[in-house]
């Protein structure tokens, strides 16, 4: 016999004995009871029998009545709709699986696994503070530059006040705690915003126009160098994007916050603050960095509160080279790239932008499942979504459901898109990745349709005990 026949035909021999004795197994799992007191047991299964892959004899059992209680809900989605549920890279349930489907929020999943496999979890983004020349006797002879790294969370310490929970960010302050460090006291030129990292495009043009200033805009102008979600004005209280008003000059604002900063503390500053490119001799000094949070917990926060500002710089960073400028054109290119070369499947997947405020953005269920096992960084991205009932998005999600503080997820909303995707960690013990969206004419109750779908896994595995699949005890 071919030797390359004797694993699938051994395999598939173990299937249908799996199968079979899961069967018998569930009939008789209650038969056995260990004696108190009795003499240790010992293995009387054979070594190669089936018994001793137990989750695989419970599997036919178990998905036969996963699928059963999934039944009602499913029965009750509109048309429109691909579902998905894996546990560890095995599907137990599949529904237009490969459909092309607008994902709505849940593009970030993407953006985030592409940041966490092609910059890496612990990569930072740096903003500098150069000047032409050292400082001498407490001056600075000239302007100085504010040269943006892409950092997402740069901000003043009043403006991260306001979020309930604003995790990690990067302080301005600490600028200006360096610039004082180093002996700065004046400042002959001004201070100059530098966001040559990036192209200058503030909005994507394929968005919708109510996304974009004078609507309700859901972004902050994009920029290599924004602080404050580039926002010149913004609520005390209230941490709407749509109630902020964006920066015309992101960089100019970002120039002046640190002007204002370090005249609070005296600092004398001669000329105005600006924004320009930065001098690119290699003299340049340093006089003061600050690095932002890893790229792992700038994941961490784009979904936990849905941050659309973050996912379009991510996804321009993806897109730098030390040659190139970061584009969003560049970024989702290699957001494709990463992905496929990472093994997922991306054949039906269009991406028009980072955060899926764009409607011609199109994903499948499959590949929102498959990058949450990501064999890489699937543990971290999932443990990087919020928790329902707890944090971000999720907060106000299965409350008072048995859901609660087991599902992980990223929502998604936009019109005629409904969308969930995330992970459902059982009583039993196992996780299970999902992903649902509904695309079309939607019902008002849809959201509460996709959360029983959720619910329904949360009895996995229903079947025969994993103990009872075990090798047999014989006393003796």
């Amino acid at each position: 016999m071919n030797r390359r026949l004797v694993l699938p035909l051994l395999l598939l021999t173990v299937a249908l004995l799996a199968g079979l004795q899961a069967q018998r197994t569930e009939r008789s799992a209650a038969m056995y009871v260990p004696v108190a007191g009795a003499m240790p047991a010992r293995a009387a299964t054979p070594l190669f029998s089936v018994r001793r892959i137990p989750e695989f004899l419970q599997a036919p059992t178990a998905e036969r009545k996963l699928t059963a209680s999934l039944l009602g809900a499913v029965t009750a989605l509109p048309d429109g709709t691909c579902l998905v549920v894996a546990e560890h890279g095995r599907r137990l349930y599949s529904l237009e699986a490969g459909m092309a489907m607008v994902p709505a929020s849940t593009q970030k999943i993407l953006t985030a696994i592409a940041a966490l496999l092609h910059l890496g979890p612990s990569t930072v983004l740096t903003t500098r503070v150069v000047a032409e020349v050292p400082v001498v006797d407490g001056i600075v002879d000239g302007d100085v530059w504010l040269v943006g790294g892409g950092d997402p969370l740069l901000t003043t310490s009043g403006y991260a006040a306001r979020f309930d929970d604003p995790g990690s960010y990067t302080d301005l302050g600490d600028l200006v705690k360096g610039l004082l460090g180093v002996g700065v006291r004046e400042i002959t030129g001004g201070i100059v915003g530098d966001e040559s990292r990036y192209d200058a495009i503030r909005y994507l043009g394929t968005w919708p126009d109510r996304f974009k200033p004078g609507w309700s805009i859901q972004s902050g102008p994009l920029s290599a160098l924004s602080v404050d979600d580039g926002f010149e004005k913004w609520d005390p209280v209230n941490t709407a994007p749509s109630l902020s008003v964006p920066a015309a000059d992101p960089a100019a604002n970002a120039a002046s916050l640190l002007d204002d900063l370090l005249e609070v503390e005296g600092v004398v500053i001669r000329r105005r603050p600006d924004s320009g490119r930065s001098p690119a001799h290699p003299g340049m000094v340093t006089l003061v960095e600050v690095a932002s949070p890893p790229v792992s917990l700038l994941v961490r926060q784009m979904l936990v509160h849905s941050d659309n500002t973050t996912a379009e710089l991510l996804v321009k960073e993806l897109g730098r080279t030390s040659a190139e400028r970061g584009t969003t054109v560049a970024g989702l290119a290699v957001m494709l790239d990463t992905l496929e070369r990472a093994g997922h499947d991306v054949d039906q997947v269009v991406p028009q932008d980072g955060s899926g405020l764009d409607p011609d953005n199109r994903v499948t269920c499959s590949l929102l499942v498959d990058v949450m096992e990501d064999d890489r960084h699937g543990a971290l991205l999932v443990d990087s979504l919020p928790l329902a009932g707890e944090s971000g998005t999720m907060k106000t999600r299965f409350v008072g459901t048995a859901g609660e503080g087991r599902v992980r997820a990223k929502t998604g909303t936009l019109r005629g898109v409904t969308s969930l995707a995330g992970v459902v960690d059982t009583p039993a013990g196992r996780r299970l990745a999902f992903a649902v969206i509904s695309n079309g004419e939607l019902p008002f109750e849809i959201r509460d349709l996709h959360e029983e779908v959720v619910l329904a896994l949360l009895s996995y595995p229903a079947g025969p005990a994993v103990e009872a699949l075990a090798p047999l005890p014989v006393a003796g």
